[in-house]
Formats: C-alpha cells, structure tokens, sequence
C-alpha cells in the first residue's frame, strides 16, 4: 500500500496554485507587451526616429557645406566678370593702336605709274605687227605721245595723229574735253603734236583711242 508524501512543511496546495497562477500572469502580461510593441506602426517605432534624425543631420551637412560653394562660386564668377571688361578694354586699346599705326600705310596712294613715251609710228607699227601685243602694252597705260596731226572732229570731240606714213589708215585718236577746245582750235593739218592720256582701247582697224589729259 503506497503512502501520499506529506506536504512540504510550511506550504499547502492553495499556496502553490495561487504562485503558479502569478507566474503565468507575468509571462502574460511579457507577451502582450511584446505583441504590442510588434503591433505598433512604422512611424511610432524608436528605430525610426533615429533612422529620420540621423538622415536629418545628413541632409543639414549637406545642404550647409553645398551652400558655401556658391558663395564661393559668386565670388569667382565677380572677379571673372570684372577682369572681362578690363581685357576687353585693354584689347581694344591695342586694336585702335594697331589701327592707327596702319592707317598712314593704307593712306598713302600708290606710286604712280610713269607715263609711256612713245611715238605714233612706234604705235602703229607694234599694231600692225600683233594687235593682241599692242593691246597687252599699251591698253590701259598712261602715254606721252608724239605725232602729226592728222585729223579733227567738227565737233570738237576729238582729234588724231599718225605716224609717218601720210596713207595710213590706222591713227590715234585723242579724246579732248572743253578744256582743250582752244588749243586744238590752233592746229594745223600735220604739224607736230605731243599729248600726255591714257589709252583706252586698242583696234587693228580704228587703232588707238586715248583720253587726253594735257596737250605739251
């Protein structure tokens, strides 16, 4: 026959229930905190927090050492802007200058060409020898020319000369303005004629045409 072990001294079965009930209690009461504090939103956890102030104070770093730069940068971009106008002034200074020096170089006229001596017959004989020739050396050229007076126009607009040869019929004919209407009024069917011009065009039948400047 088994014997019940008595109970232990000081304690009695009322006692040991109302001590494991506590127990569980407490263990409850951990896991309904800690389902809590799961339960709770993002936004409320001290993780959070941290996370945000910690980006926070990133976010400050940067935008106070970001805000420098530009100081900076507008200080720079001043005196870069202030240096311009000084360079521009000083190239500008140096352009007038180099102007100026070139100025009487570009002033002064070209050296004129000295006037051709030559005679009507000189002219005549280059023509009827190579009428391209002639024209390369005496069209455009300035001449003192030196023949007998051949023939004038009634109406002043002109007169020619010729070479020796009386029976020629290719002269020079001198284009005269107003201003050599007296003169040519003077002459005479073959005297000796000297005029400076310029030649104008060269023909193998009509020979020269020459604009006159002055009759010697």
């Amino acid at each position: 026959m088994s014997t019940i072990p008595p109970p232990a001294p000081g304690s009695s079965p009322m006692q040991d229930q109302q001590f494991t009930s506590a127990k569980d209690a407490k263990a409850q009461a951990k896991a309904a905190k800690a389902y809590r504090k799961a339960s709770r939103p993002w936004f409320k956890k001290k993780r959070f927090w941290l996370l945000g102030l910690i980006a926070l104070f990133v976010i400050i770093g940067i935008a106070t050492s970001g805000g420098d730069d530009p100081a900076a940068d507008s200080t720079t971009s001043a005196g870069q802007t202030a240096q311009q106008p000084a360079a521009s002034n000083d190239a500008a200074a140096e352009d007038d200058a180099a102007a100026e020096e070139e100025a009487p170089a570009e002033e002064e006229a070209p050296a004129e060409e000295p006037a051709m001596e030559v005679t009507a017959q000189e002219m005549i004989a280059d023509l009827e020898n190579n009428a391209l020739a002639a024209a390369n050396k005496y069209e455009g050229k300035k001449i003192i020319v030196t023949g007998y007076l051949d023939n004038i126009d009634a109406s002043g607009d002109y007169f020619s000369i010729r070479g020796d040869d009386e029976f020629t019929f290719t002269g020079v004919q001198l284009y005269i303005d107003d201003s050599h209407l007296d003169a040519v009024s003077g002459f005479s069917i073959g005297q000796e004629v000297t005029v400076t011009g310029t030649v104008t065009d060269v023909g193998e039948i009509l020979g020269y045409s020459v604009d006159v400047e002055s009759i010697n």
